[in-house]
């Protein structure tokens, strides 16, 4: 098995993440930093973002509350944006790893990168480079193109969400599906094949593929997600 680093957040998917890593790899230690309120502006002013966002709380513990905690391994336990500070930094390099797996911390620095050159594989919810930027799994709904509901695992590096690919992870969906369905499925199930594509880039048996610039089509911010665009999705996706 080789020797991993994870690194990733707080809530019940990262927890899954975890575990999910912790079965496939070695791994000598979790860094975890916890994130503030998605959207919470946008929360504060709805109704109907409210609900949605607890709505993808309940379908969140449907899919991926096999896990209750993170698996025992060493802990650090940080702040939120302190995951560049040079004292994590130091602790993740002691622990001697061949492989750094990144999902859903702050954007990491500069330093992260050179250290862990080329080893550090990152899970983006989004189909990359096509969709970019904020709530990527929400706007190919708005945008009608569930063909493009995905994941892409990519090596991380300065531009965010920009790395070379190692695979774009695709939803599967059955009759019935709603939005929520479709979100959560796509997130298990990226996570459930990472261990096996970081296997290969670690063996040498898949080679990481550039991001074609003239593929981006769409970037969004949090800005752009309003009460108004969320209504039609529902209308169309939701439950």
């Amino acid at each position: 098995m080789p020797r991993a680093l994870i690194l990733t957040s707080n809530s019940l998917r990262h927890i899954y993440f975890a575990n999910k890593m912790a079965k496939a790899f070695d791994v000598k230690g979790l860094i975890l930093e916890p994130k503030s309120d998605y959207f919470e502006s946008q929360q504060e002013e709805s109704a109907l973002v409210r609900t949605h966002f607890a709505t993808l709380a309940q379908y969140e513990k449907k899919y991926l509350a096999e896990f209750q905690d993170f698996p025992s391994v060493p802990l650090l336990r940080v702040k939120k944006n302190e995951i560049n500070d040079h004292a994590c930094l130091q602790w993740a390099l002691e622990k001697d790893v061949e492989i750094v797996l990144l999902f859903g911390t702050g954007i990491l620095g500069d330093a992260w990168l050179s250290t862990f050159k080329d080893k550090i594989v990152n899970l983006h919810l989004g189909h990359s480079p096509r969709y970019r930027g904020s709530a990527t799994l929400f706007w190919p709904f708005a945008n009608d193109e569930l063909e493009f509901v995905g994941s892409t695992i990519h090596l991380a590096e300065s531009k965010v969400d920009a790395g070379a690919i190692l695979k774009i992870v695709t939803s599967e969906t059955c009759s019935g599906d709603n939005f929520y369905d479709i979100n959560f499925k796509t997130i298990k199930k990226s996570i459930d094949e990472l261990p096996g594509v970081v296997s290969d880039f670690v063996g040498g048996r898949l080679s990481p593929v550039l991001q074609r610039v003239d593929d981006q089509k769409y970037c969004y911010r949090k800005r752009d997600f309003t009460e108004d665009v969320l209504r039609r999705v529902m209308e169309k996706y939701g439950p």
